[in-house]
């Protein structure tokens, strides 16, 4: 796996609660990137809904619509502006991006944090510093919400190009707005499609991730309940070897301790090849037997992964489930 994976869109070190946590550290894990982006579309002049978003804002004049991802970015430059729309109260999220030593622990060293208004909402504006393969990075982030939801607009761009990136991605996440009453189809703008199977149905979205859980319903009700997720590579990945990155992949959800692999199969859905994974492990919150499932497919330089989570005991009844929802992917 590239040193820059999860660099991008490093969510780890965000505060809330454990099911939030969860989403964040997943969302990290499939994001994984490399210096290249995936082609991208035509570039609006004007502040634009991001799709699959509630979110506004005008990017910089060379940055174009990305493919993969909600927001925008520059092949060019490898920078990119990403949004993300999260399941969790704003004063909770944002609690750990005063902490310097949180971040610290993630490789990250904030540089300046304002308290500023964007859109009539008090938001946090943060200028944050991180190596990753040997290269530097600076990162814009906004971060604003209610009581309910947290919205994240980050900017990411190599610091050798600080000087020409950095005023002209500030200012862009300046022009954010948010309507948080509007109604999105939560597949708007995704490249695959997924089908509910059983109880399972569809209950949020979350950057290029869909989340399903028993009944839609968010957030989940009691301990070591049925949670299935899917989501696609941001950009261009170089994988040499796919069964050890499906493999990695699924010892880096830190969710689960003591995860031990059972079964990797080799698969092919949709005409795209890949891995299936059956493993258990202990789940960090409830300290309870648990079961993961795992699909990973390729696509050239491209990726799609779905995990499902449940109690051991609901093993036999959720595993199917899962293996059917994986078998309904299509792009």
């Amino acid at each position: 796996m590239p040193e820059l994976a999860r660099f991008y869109t490093r969510t780890d070190w965000i505060n809330g609660t454990d099911e939030m946590k969860f989403f964040c550290s997943f969302l990290s894990i499939i994001l994984l990137t490399s210096p290249g982006f995936s082609p991208a579309q035509e570039t609006p002049q004007q502040s634009t809904l991001v799709a699959g978003t509630r979110v506004s804002l005008t990017p910089p004049a060379e940055f174009t619509l990305s493919a993969q991802f909600p927001g925008y970015q520059q092949e060019s430059t490898g920078a990119s502006i990403m949004v993300t729309e999260i399941p969790g109260p704003f004063a909770e999220v944002s609690a750990g991006f005063s902490v310097p030593a949180e971040l610290a622990k993630k490789g990250m060293t904030l540089q300046t944090k304002e308290e500023i208004t964007v859109d009539g909402r008090t938001a946090l504006l943060l200028q944050i510093w991180q190596v990753a393969a040997g290269k530097e990075f600076l990162k814009w982030i906004l971060a604003f919400g209610n009581a309910n939801e947290t919205v994240m607009v980050m900017a990411t761009f190599p610091k050798q190009h600080e000087s020409d990136r950095s005023e002209k991605l500030r200012t862009s996440l300046l022009t954010v707005t948010w309507d948080s009453e509007k109604s999105v189809s939560p597949t708007e703008g995704l490249s695959f499609t997924l089908s509910e199977k059983g109880e399972m149905k569809l209950a949020k979205r979350m950057a290029n991730m869909l989340i399903y859980t028993k009944g839609g319903i968010m957030p989940t009700e009691g301990e070591d309940v049925p949670l299935f997720i899917i989501g696609q590579s941001i950009s261009k990945v170089n994988v040499e070897d796919p069964e050890s990155l499906a493999k990695l992949s699924l010892l880096q959800n830190d969710s689960v301790a003591d995860i031990e692999i059972e079964q990797p199969v080799k698969v092919l859905i949709d005409s795209l090849s890949g891995y299936e994974i059956i493993a258990k492990g202990m789940s960090a919150k409830s300290k309870q037997p648990t079961v993961i499932y795992q699909m990973m497919l390729f696509e050239d330089q491209n990726y799609y992964i779905m995990l499902g989570m449940v109690g051991s005991e609901k093993r036999e009844a959720y595993l199917q489930v899962f293996r059917e929802m994986a078998g309904s992917f299509r792009r």
